[in-house]
């Protein structure tokens, strides 16, 4: 079922796709939109929102989440087939094999019958005609339950979608600022050979080696760390997608500006649909000290195991059944299941409070990051300008070895801050269709 699927999402995907683009065109004219990792073009190479998209998307139906979400539902689809068929008749056969073990009986002057054995056949249909509501409120229970294995099943593709680009971005992060550090300490590395030279001829100070050489090691440090953190993220990486880490990217994702809306979250609709479940619970319980009844026909044939006898009969009727008094029994249960749907009901209030707060922190987040991220792009650029200065300096008595690993080490701290700034960008908008629960719809898996 899974291998049938994965090309179904592929060509849904691809139809997507197609209108990604559409839109992405359409949405470049606009100034308040972004795209995210553009600024790092001339550093590193990107791909494309389709091409992230798709890769996003295989993986996804891959995992064993993805698998399990579906049979969860596809339980639950079983479930209303089974309490539907409750509507038609109850079709059973019985055969009553009853032999005499001990008897005491005057065979002359007992009233009992004087054959205890016998060996009967009987097949019965009983039909409801009316059971009180509970066919129908186990119907409608069973159907709520559907929607929120659907709900569910959702729930999981987009939280899977929102890990799988964390764990991207988190890997490819980490190997872009361990290699950039790496090259950054690799051509500092020959200026503190040049720095002793100038101690040695008398035009530095000492103590300036000793600051170059004291910051030198912490970034070499620094870079030691990012190492550590570079496996870490793709060991991660690695473990997830089920695949070498090999010529990845940073995306470049259209976010539009984003506004707040009143769309329920995937908790809301959760508590909503419990709230409906524990209503049905109500319904179903008033229906079980309700009136029932229905018809029942039964056809049974006597000493099947006897040749020499034909008995048999058919008989059929209404059958009727009503509790009279269950001495508090009743109220009490129903009692309890209504003071349970209120108390599910009042979930929906806090989860809509909630959902409102997540969603303008989100809102917020993206906001800030479009602010920030130009900012911090053209501290970066500029801070290259002044190391290359410095580096230009390097046979000028004004020569200072402090700032120039200063700015070695403020420019990888101006880049990482960049880098967190756009994930945090892609990140906070994946969230915000996560939330509105579009996210799924947004890389064409199918809902």
């Amino acid at each position: 079922m899974l291998s049938n699927n994965k090309y179904l999402f592929y060509l849904i995907g691809a139809l997507c796709s197609f209108n990604l683009s559409l839109f992405a065109a359409e949405s470049l004219n606009n100034s308040e939109d972004s795209l995210t990792f553009s600024s790092l073009r001339s550093e590193t190479s990107t791909i494309n929102q389709e091409d992230y998209y798709d890769f996003i998307r295989v993986s996804i139906i891959e995992q064993p989440e993805y698998s399990y979400a579906l049979s969860s539902m596809e339980e639950k689809n079983m479930l209303v087939k089974y309490q539907q068929r409750h509507r038609f008749p109850d079709l059973s056969f019985r055969v009553i094999n009853d032999r005499s073990i001990s008897r005491d009986v005057d065979d002359f002057t007992s009233i009992r019958k004087r054959r205890d054995d016998s060996f009967d056949a009987a097949v019965e249909i009983n039909q409801p005609i009316y059971s009180g509501g509970s066919i129908n409120n186990r119907i409608k229970i069973a159907r709520i339950d559907y929607s929120l294995s659907r709900s569910e099943r959702n729930r999981i593709f987009s939280e899977l979608i929102v890990d799988a680009n964390k764990i991207y971005l988190d890997a490819v992060k980490s190997d872009f600022i361990y290699s950039y550090s790496s090259k950054v300490l690799n051509e500092l590395s020959p200026f503190l050979e040049k720095v002793k030279e100038r101690v040695n001829l008398g035009i530095s100070d000492p103590i300036e080696l000793a600051i170059f050489s004291i910051k030198y090691n912490s970034l070499s440090s620094k870079v030691q760390k990012l190492r550590t953190q570079k496996n870490r993220d793709i060991g991660v990486f690695e473990y997830f997608y089920k695949r070498k880490f090999e010529n990845n990217f940073f995306p470049e994702i259209l976010v539009p500006k984003l506004q707040s809306n009143n769309k329920e979250s995937y908790e809301v609709e959760k508590a909503r649909l419990s709230y409906e479940n524990k209503e049905g619970q109500v319904a179903l319980t008033k229906s079980e000290f309700r009136p029932q009844f229905g018809i029942n026909v039964r056809y049974t044939r006597y000493d099947i195991d006897d040749n020499e006898t034909e008995d048999n009969d058919l008989r059929g009727g209404l059958t009727f059944s009503m509790p009279i008094f269950t001495f508090g029994r009743a109220s009490a249960k129903i009692s309890s299941a209504k003071a349970h749907a209120n108390a599910s009901k009042m979930s929906i209030g806090m989860e809509k409070k909630a959902d409102e707060v997540r969603e303008n922190e989100i809102v917020n987040v993206i906001e800030s990051s479009q602010k920030t991220r130009n900012e911090l792009d053209s501290s970066y650029q500029d801070t290259k300008r002044q190391r290359n200065i410095i580096v230009d300096r390097l046979d000028v008595t004004s020569f200072s070895a402090d700032s120039l690993v200063n700015s070695y080490t403020e420019e990888i701290a101006l880049l990482e801050n960049i880098l967190d700034t756009e994930m945090a960008l892609l990140h906070g908008y994946f969230l915000y269709l996560h939330q509105n629960k579009t996210l799924i719809n947004q890389l064409g898996i199918m809902p």
